[in-house]
Protein backbone atom coordinates (compact mmCIF):
# COMPACT_ATOMS: atom_id res chain seq x y z
CA UNK A 1 0.00 0.00 0.00
CA UNK A 2 2.94 2.18 0.64
CA UNK A 3 4.31 1.45 -2.84
CA UNK A 4 0.91 3.37 -4.41
CA UNK A 5 0.75 5.88 -2.28
CA UNK A 6 4.74 6.53 -2.65
CA UNK A 7 4.38 6.29 -6.82
CA UNK A 8 1.17 8.37 -7.11
CA UNK A 9 2.41 10.88 -4.92
CA UNK A 10 5.13 11.03 -7.71
CA UNK A 11 3.19 11.61 -10.20
CA UNK A 12 0.94 14.25 -8.45
CA UNK A 13 3.57 15.86 -7.27
CA UNK A 14 5.05 16.42 -10.72
CA UNK A 15 2.10 17.49 -12.41
CA UNK A 16 1.62 20.04 -10.15
CA UNK A 17 4.93 21.09 -10.15
CA UNK A 18 4.72 21.70 -14.28
CA UNK A 19 1.30 23.60 -13.43
CA UNK A 20 3.62 25.88 -11.05
CA UNK A 21 6.28 26.29 -13.54
CA UNK A 22 3.67 26.75 -15.81
CA UNK A 23 1.86 29.85 -14.45
CA UNK A 24 5.17 31.10 -12.79
CA UNK A 25 6.51 31.71 -16.35
CA UNK A 26 3.66 32.75 -18.66
CA UNK A 27 1.05 34.26 -16.75
CA UNK A 28 2.91 35.58 -13.66
CA UNK A 29 2.03 39.43 -14.98
CA UNK A 30 -1.62 38.74 -15.41
CA UNK A 31 -2.27 37.35 -12.01
CA UNK A 32 -5.13 39.02 -9.68
CA UNK A 33 -5.25 38.50 -6.08
CA UNK A 34 -7.09 35.35 -6.56
CA UNK A 35 -4.45 34.35 -9.14
CA UNK A 36 -2.03 34.51 -6.61
CA UNK A 37 -4.51 32.82 -3.45
CA UNK A 38 -4.47 29.71 -6.76
CA UNK A 39 -0.66 30.20 -6.84
CA UNK A 40 -0.18 29.81 -3.25
CA UNK A 41 -2.93 26.53 -2.99
CA UNK A 42 -1.18 24.85 -5.44
CA UNK A 43 2.38 25.58 -4.12
CA UNK A 44 0.95 24.01 -0.71
CA UNK A 45 -0.77 21.32 -2.34
CA UNK A 46 2.79 20.26 -3.73
CA UNK A 47 4.28 20.58 -0.28
CA UNK A 48 1.78 18.25 0.99
CA UNK A 49 2.42 15.94 -1.99
CA UNK A 50 6.20 16.03 -1.84
CA UNK A 51 6.41 15.55 2.10
CA UNK A 52 3.75 12.37 1.64
CA UNK A 53 6.51 10.75 -1.07
CA UNK A 54 9.33 11.58 1.19
CA UNK A 55 7.93 9.76 4.04
CA UNK A 56 6.63 7.13 2.50
CA UNK A 57 10.52 6.69 0.29
CA UNK A 58 12.47 5.45 3.16
CA UNK A 59 9.73 2.28 3.66
CA UNK A 60 9.78 1.58 -0.27
CA UNK A 61 13.56 1.40 -1.04
CA UNK A 62 14.02 -0.12 2.79
CA UNK A 63 11.81 -2.94 0.84
CA UNK A 64 13.52 -3.16 -2.09
CA UNK A 65 16.91 -3.65 -0.24
CA UNK A 66 15.44 -6.26 1.55
CA UNK A 67 14.24 -7.97 -1.61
Amino acid sequence: MKKVIFYVSIIISIIILVNIIQILTTDLERLTEYGYGYLAGKIILFGIFLTLTLFTKKYVLKNKKTV
